[in-house]
C-alpha cells in the first residue's frame, strides 16, 4: 500500500490481505481495530502486532524478500530505543541507590 502513517509520518503503511487490515510497520501497530465477532475469518485469527502477522505469512503472501528486509530495517529502531530506555532505567536505579546510601550515613 505504501501510504503515509498518521501516527509516525513514515511511508510504511501496508494492507495485510490475510487479515484485511491496515498496519504501519514502523509503529508496529494495527491502524484498524479488529471486530468483536469471534466467527470473523479475518479478525478472529489476527495476531497482537503486525510484526507477528508478517512473520506468520508465507513468502507467497508477503511478496518480495526486499519488503521483508525493509520490515527488519524499519523495526531495528524499536530495538535500539528499548536498549536506551533500559540503560536509562539502570542509571536511574543506580543513582537512587547511591542517594539512599548517602542519606543513611
Amino acid at each position: 500500500m505504501g501510504s503515509v502513517c498518521k501516527i509516525c509520518g513514515q511511508n510504511t503503511k501496508y494492507l495485510i490481505h490475510k487479515y484485511d487490515a491496515l498496519c504501519c510497520i514502523s509503529c508496529n501497530e494495527w491502524l484498524e481495530k479488529a471486530c468483536s465477532n469471534p466467527e470473523c475469518p479475518f479478525c478472529s485469527g489476527r495476531p497482537e502486532t503486525p510484526y507477528e502477522a508478517y512473520y506468520l505469512l508465507s513468502e507467497a503472501e508477503i511478496g518480495s524478500a526486499g519488503r521483508k528486509k525493509r520490515w527488519r530495517c524499519d523495526n531495528y529502531q524499536h530495538k535500539t530505543d528499548g536498549m536506551r530506555k533500559h540503560i536509562k532505567r539502570r542509571k536511574h536505579i543506580k543513582r537512587r541507590k547511591h542517594i539512599k546510601r548517602r542519606n543513611e550515613l
